[in-house]
């Protein structure tokens, strides 16, 4: 049995976006704390997402909205198109039923959380899609 099998939340892989550095340093920090994670890539735009998801393939990957270049809408889309597996938690401060929406409806977003969001919903976010996938390839 390998390492990644006996604690999948340990020694995950996970990509952090967002054009804000300190909620990219925020979630890193929550998530080392809860011990999640081995691995973090940050990118501060849609595109940098797009071609680190590309590179590393993340086991959950952590999305803003409101970014520079590329949205997190349409980064969302290219890499659910490029990865149709792809978890891909949303963390945005828009709160309207367009953008969520898009996101999780069209874009395929397994979940969205509305900023601020404590500590706390961050590591449920993140342990639930990295427990739920585990518990899926099982089956």
């Amino acid at each position: 049995m390998s390492v990644k099998t006996m604690n999948p939340l340990r020694f995950s892989k996970i990509l952090i976006v967002d054009d804000s550095a300190f909620m990219r340093t925020f979630v890193k920090r929550t998530l080392k704390e809860a011990q999640i994670g081995s691995r973090y890539y940050e990118a501060n735009d849609g595109k940098e997402a797009i071609s680190k998801y590309v590179a590393f393939r993340p086991d959950v990957t952590i999305m803003d909205i409101v970014m520079p270049n590329v949205d997190g809408v349409k980064a969302t889309m290219a890499i659910k198109q490029y990865d149709p597996n792809a978890r891909i938690i949303v963390i945005s401060s828009k709160d309207n039923k367009e953008t969520v929406q898009d996101v999780v409806e069209k874009g395929g977003a397994r979940d969205y959380l509305l900023k601020p969001c404590d500590s706390s919903a961050i590591v449920m976010a993140v342990s639930k899609q990295i427990v739920v996938s585990r518990h899926k390839k099982k089956q």
